[in-house]
């Protein structure tokens, strides 16, 4: 379109060229929003810093920081000085990329041609800090911060606190949480859900649960996020009724919980033995218009195959193909694995013969369930054919593959078979998990055999 503005002969100032720029970028027309910088220099305009800042702003919110910093390049050398705000920019795309150390190089540049950073920039860098686990760093940052009279604002202390949260340190956080309101940053719903969040990693649930209370009664709102925070705590603690008085709590508050929140909740129940409640919870999902996801669908299957309610894992996976939601192999294992132990060794067999048919490709786990499971069933040599086929298909056994079918022929009293693959194994560099060790230290007419074992897993050891 902007061609058209040269045939009509109208001579755009730099303004209208620097909205035609901006719309461009906007719209994610990065290339032609260069050639209408590159068309503006050549008509013999002098780009202003505002021109370079929306083009550097354009390639770096698309990935492409490389040219970001040699457009900063061609800005110095035709005589247009860069600002904080052109630096800012390719500081907070740099620690985007996680190239911190660039950045630094940056801050460092900008001191030393006098153009002061502010606290979008430090921020930034403090960011890509906390994001690498760099914490001792970002404090550092953080006190020269500080020290440059750059007063930093409720963003900056969010992200220190929930960086110094990710890592255990919540302690340190909430003394950083502490002392905003004496800097003048009041906390917000981001810092309040951060420091929830650290309490609930190191499993503080009571804590994250005051400090919820403390964000509502300083007129704070939680979001859905803030209570999803606590929910997730709660069920890895398998406190369900806690979480399940939350997730009523939060439509009492008119706040719609999302797909994950929901999973969340379905999948603790789960794990506690009560896949009934999660079925129900997930037809109250449904009926509140959420469209369920295929982690929905694998936690429910899984739930239902471990507690023998195969019928309704049937029923799910119909469901599911309704939807026009197609089933991927971790739904499959999931089912493969639940038919086994329940018994039911034809439709197992079926389901595995079917991913051919559905296009879906197994993998090393998916052999691992079947042999698993023919082992159980006792066909040997089922099982046997089918671990030598899995190398021919072109997926080579793991030792999680050698534990199961070492396990398998031992349980099935086929020590010899056993002892052949044990060798195989050891060959291979893999180790023995704890069940299968305490299978061989029980064969007692097998001591050669579990030598071999030892000396090969000790000579593992110490080529690592």
């Amino acid at each position: 379109m902007w061609k058209w503005i040269f045939k009509l002969g109208i001579q755009p100032d730099a303004i209208t060229f620097n909205t035609l720029i901006n719309g461009l970028c906007n719209e994610g027309k990065i290339k032609e929003a260069v050639g209408l910088f590159n068309e503006l220099v050549r008509r013999g305009h002098e780009p202003n810093v505002i021109s370079y800042n929306t083009v550097i702003n354009g390639l770096c919110k698309n990935g492409n920081t490389n040219m970001a910093v040699h457009v900063l390049k061609k800005m110095e050398q035709n005589g247009c000085k860069p600002d904080v705000v052109t630096y800012s920019i390719i500081i907070d795309s740099l620690c985007k990329d996680r190239l911190v150390n660039e950045a630094l190089e940056f801050l460092s540049k900008m001191v030393d041609r006098d153009i002061p950073p502010d606290v979008i920039t430090y921020s930034s860098i403090l960011h890509g800090f906390c994001n690498l686990g760099q914490l001792n760093e970002a404090t550092r940052l953080f006190k020269e911060m500080v020290g440059r009279d750059v007063m930093p604002n409720t963003v900056t202390f969010t992200i220190l606190v929930d960086g110094l949260c990710k890592e255990g340190m919540v302690s340190e956080a909430r003394c950083v949480f502490e002392t905003m309101t004496e800097k003048g940053a009041e906390p917000d719903v981001y810092t309040y859900t951060a420091l929830m969040d650290g309490y609930c990693l190191q499993n503080q649930m009571d804590e994250a649960r005051k400090v919820l209370n403390i964000m509502v009664g300083k007129g704070c709102a939680p979001d859905v996020h803030s209570y999803s925070v606590l929910i997730n705590g709660y069920c890895k603690r398998r406190r369900l009724d806690e979480a399940k008085r939350l997730l009523f709590e939060m439509s009492e508050k008119e706040l719609t919980p999302n797909t994950v929140t929901y999973s969340t909740v379905m999948k603790g129940l789960c794990q506690v033995g009560r896949p009934q409640e999660a079925l129900n919870l997930f037809k109250e999902m449904c009926s509140s218009s959420l469209l369920p996801d295929l982690m929905t669908y694998s936690i429910l299957l899984d739930g239902c195959c471990k507690h023998g309610d195969l019928d309704e894992a049937l029923q799910l996976l119909k469901e599911m193909q309704e939807r026009k939601i197609k089933p991927n192999i971790v739904i499959y294992n999931i089912l493969i694995q639940g038919m086994f132990i329940a018994g039911k060794l034809e439709v197992a067999k079926e389901l595995f013969s079917k991913l051919s048919t559905d296009g879906i490709q197994p993998t090393v786990r998916t052999y691992n369930v079947m042999i698993g499971g023919l082992l159980k069933e006792g066909l040997s040599d089922e099982a046997y054919k089918l671990f030598r086929k899995m190398e021919d298909n072109g997926f080579l056994p793991d030792s999680c593959s050698y534990n199961v079918i070492i396990q398998g022929f031992l349980k099935n009293q086929d020590s010899s078979t056993a002892v052949q693959l044990i060798d195989e194994m050891v060959g291979k560099r893999f180790s023995a998990d704890s069940s299968t060790f305490q299978m061989l230290l029980d064969l007692e007419s097998y001591d050669e055999a579990i030598c071999r074992f030892m000396r090969g897993s000790s000579q593992h050891r110490r080529m690592k």
